[in-house]
């Protein structure tokens, strides 16, 4: 579907009355600009410059962005002849889950550059995404002229080519994952700065993260299973199955990253997740969990939700000295 196309169906039924100074006329004759725009808006996709683009540049001349979006975007496609337009981008995926967050299923209809600032997009294709309703929420009507800042687009954009997702055990945890972005070395420097925004911006670790505490808690009985009958070393083998099969169908999804962090985790290996840790020989006896991490961030300091030991505290406090924005470190007794 051409966005000439859709603008055409979408003001079809557009009327002119006696109040409204011909703005059906007006809205249809815009047929033209809405395709200008359009073949715009897909060159600077495609060539990654949609930070360059200026919202003046695609207005409809005589009618405010607002009124624009309401009657064409509103009433023509998602209320009217356009509707099936609309449905087509909604069901024209190939995975249910947002291609934002790879995290929550698609049920909102997003912008990519917002209607209202860019009204002659309103209904054009590629400006149309199905999304979640958390990164739509959050994405809101937000734009930026900072190349490093913009969020990629799905239509256009991918980060799926390498393996770019990692995470792993936090020191001290029954088996709580850290997300991480480790960009590979082929990406520039622009585009790891990209995914390393969306990444923060979206709030995938603490999302991810989440989901995995959610699946280790369904599957705690499966890995205690596994690690009576075959020992530390089959169960890490398990995990790793488990990694193989999940990046088999993404090779960035948080599932079979979490499976391969826990398979790289020694502790956890040794059963961890329950609790209890088998002793290995050389363990650290420093294990009484009275110590905290507390940081800087944005101006504001942070302490951990959870207690470490000694040790997990010294293996915890370089990790989060390596993030960015974070200063001042410290390891301090709880009180």
């Amino acid at each position: 579907m051409s966005a000439r196309a859709s603008w055409d169906i979408c003001t079809g039924a557009s009327r002119d009355t006696q109040n409204n100074e011909g703005l059906g006329s007006k809205l249809r004759e815009a047929g033209k600009t809405a395709e200008i725009a359009a073949k715009t808006y897909r060159a600077a996709a495609t060539e990654s410059t949609l930070h360059t683009l200026k919202s003046s540049d695609f207005q409809i001349s005589g009618i405010s962005g607002q009124k624009v979006s309401s009657i064409v975007y509103e009433s023509g496609m998602r209320g009217g002849a356009g509707r099936a337009i609309w449905e087509a981008v909604m069901d024209g995926r190939d995975v249910d889950l947002c291609p934002m967050c790879r995290h929550t299923e698609v049920s909102e209809l997003d912008h990519v550059l917002p209607k209202k600032a860019f009204p002659a997009l309103c209904v054009a294709p590629d400006n149309l995404v199905g999304i979640c309703d958390y990164c739509n929420s959050k994405k809101s009507d937000i734009t930026s002229e900072d190349a490093s800042k913009v969020l990629l687009h799905p239509h256009f954009e991918s980060a799926s080519k390498e393996r770019w997702l990692a995470a792993e055990v936090i020191p001290g945890s029954i088996g709580a994952l850290r997300y991480f972005v480790r960009s590979p070395s082929c990406w520039e420097d622009v585009f790891t700065d990209r995914v390393n925004n969306q990444f923060e911006f979206l709030d995938l670790a603490t999302r991810y993260g989440s989901r995995s505490q959610n699946t280790l808690g369904g599957m705690r009985k499966v890995f205690t299973e596994q690690l009576k009958k075959n020992g530390p070393t089959g169960l890490r083998a398990f995990l790793k199955s488990l990694a193989s099969s999940h990046h088999a169908n993404d090779s960035n999804g948080w599932e079979a990253v979490a499976y391969d962090a826990w398979a790289e985790n020694d502790d956890f290996c040794h059963g961890s997740f329950n609790g209890k840790t088998i002793p290995k020989t050389g363990a650290n006896q420093l294990h009484m969990e009275n110590y905290r991490i507390t940081w800087l961030k944005d101006g504001c300091r942070h302490e951990s939700a959870v207690c470490y030991s000694a040790a997990a505290a010294g293996d915890y406090a370089p990790l989060k000295r390596a993030e960015e924005g974070v200063s001042d470190v410290r390891i301090i007794l709880d009180k």
